[in-house]
């Protein structure tokens, strides 16, 4: 079985941390092809030991995008019901992921139970992340879609009036 990446870029305006106006806005979806060397400079994943990697960091506690979000919770259903990306309280308290509560302190959502290794990399992170993957690679050019998100995270920083992170977790 083998494992996928799911990663998210998201930004955020600098001028807006800490108002009413702070949240996170992505950019594109879920990109990340297969790649198990870079899996294992990412976040330790399939390649294990490498002389240059990082740590899983787990879910940034700034925020989420709901983009990222929406793809990272699965939404608790009442018994009966048929809601897409969901699971039932009894399914949630199985798998013994965190149960979020709403408003209300009803139970509403939890994590996908094949989600793991949680993290999420600055743009400066991610560029030496990729200089570490051009040293070990032996030759292997990273794939187009990661050299892309990369101008694409520089392009969002612009000029450093924004907040760039991209945030990603894996499946089996």
């Amino acid at each position: 079985m083998g494992a996928d990446i799911h990663m998210y870029v998201q930004y955020r305006k600098k001028e807006r941390v800490g108002t009413k106006y702070d949240w996170w806005d992505s950019f594109g979806s879920n990109f990340g092809s297969r790649n198990y060397t870079l899996f294992g400079i990412l976040a330790g994943v399939r390649e294990r030991g490498l002389k240059h990697s990082y740590d899983p960091k787990g879910l940034p506690t700034f925020g989420l995008s709901s983009m990222c979000e929406n793809d990272l919770y699965l939404y608790i259903r009442e018994e009966g019901e048929e809601l897409e990306n969901s699971c039932t309280l009894e399914q949630a308290k199985q798998w013994g992921r965190p149960i979020i509560n709403n408003g209300q302190g009803k139970p509403w959502k939890t994590e996908n139970p094949d989600w793991h290794s949680h993290s999420w990399l600055t743009l400066d992170e991610l560029k030496q992340a990729f200089k570490w993957y051009n040293r070990i690679s032996e030759g292997y050019k990273l794939d187009v879609e990661y050299r892309a998100l990369l101008k694409a995270m520089k392009e969002l920083e612009d000029g450093g009036k924004n907040e760039v992170v991209v945030v990603f977790w894996f499946d089996n």
